[in-house]
């Protein structure tokens, strides 16, 4: 069952957390505000009821305002994080990061797409910018140190760090990316997360960013041994997007507390 104290969520689900974030800030002034975290303590774990009404939402907005831009689907929010999919294909992360780095192209790969123009979350994760036209790949590094440190007596928590924003590309006020960093927590044989959002959007993004972030975080512990741990997200700006004031309203009237304590992992 999820705790709500002002603008700090806990939830044991990552659809309860989602549900919470949004019945926190329905209720704040203007719905948006600032400082949101929310600590899913089973970011795997999720109630499927919640999960539909969140992409029933999308469904509804889009089918409600056809002349606006479409909100992704959840899955398709959730591969700009982590690409599922090409990951079951290619569980060893050479192979995955050399795959995506082929289908990550200017000419005809995803960059061709126009919104992915200035990148995409998973490609600053394996093909961040750097100087000289370098690129990172940062998810080799982040599990090559891990398994360094797994193997030592005295491991280090804390050195783990995944960057997002490039000051030298990222000049834009608006769009990509609303997500800034990432950071890896290791409390063996745990790992945890940390997601740093700029500005999140809770309609049209942060159920699929989180199922992103869980499967990216699993997929990490998977390959170096781990067990998936805590996912913390933090939302220097958070809101709920205009235009679907009342189906919020009654999706949240549908899931009382007592009622998600009773199905939160039937």
């Amino acid at each position: 069952m999820a705790i709500v104290d002002d603008r700090y969520i806990v939830a044991e689900s990552l659809s309860c957390a989602w549900l919470d974030a949004v019945r926190c800030v329905d209720n704040l002034p203007g719905r948006k505000g600032v400082h949101l975290l929310i600590r899913i303590k089973q970011p795997l774990a999720e109630v499927p009821s919640i999960r539909s009404e969140a992409q029933n939402l999308i469904d509804t907005y889009n089918a409600k305002y056809p002349n606006r831009s479409p909100l992704y689907d959840l899955e398709t929010t959730r591969n700009t994080i982590f690409p599922v999919a090409w990951a079951s294909r290619f569980p060893d992360p050479e192979d995955l990061v050399a795959h995506f780095r082929r289908a990550y192209s200017n000419n005809d790969g995803l960059r061709s797409l126009s919104a992915n123009q200035r990148g995409t979350y998973f490609g600053r994760i394996v093909s961040y910018p750097r100087e000289s036209n370098e690129v990172g790949n940062q998810l080799g590094e982040t599990i090559r140190k891990l398994r360094n440190e797994i193997e030592t007596r005295s491991r280090k928590s804390s050195r783990y760090e995944i960057n997002i924003y490039s000051e030298a590309r990222d000049g834009s006020p608006r769009g990509f990316p609303c997500l800034s960093h990432l950071s890896l927590h290791l409390d063996y044989p745990g790992l945890h997360m940390q997601a740093i959002y700029r500005n999140e959007s809770l309609l049209s993004r942060a159920y699929g960013n989180y199922l992103g972030l869980a499967a990216l975080l699993h997929y990490v512990a998977k390959v170096v041994g781990l067990e998936v741990g805590e996912l913390l997200v933090t939302a220097g700006h958070v809101e709920l997007e205009p235009g679907l004031h009342k189906e919020i309203r009654m999706m949240l009237s549908r899931h009382s507390q007592d009622k998600l304590l009773a199905q939160a992992f039937e």
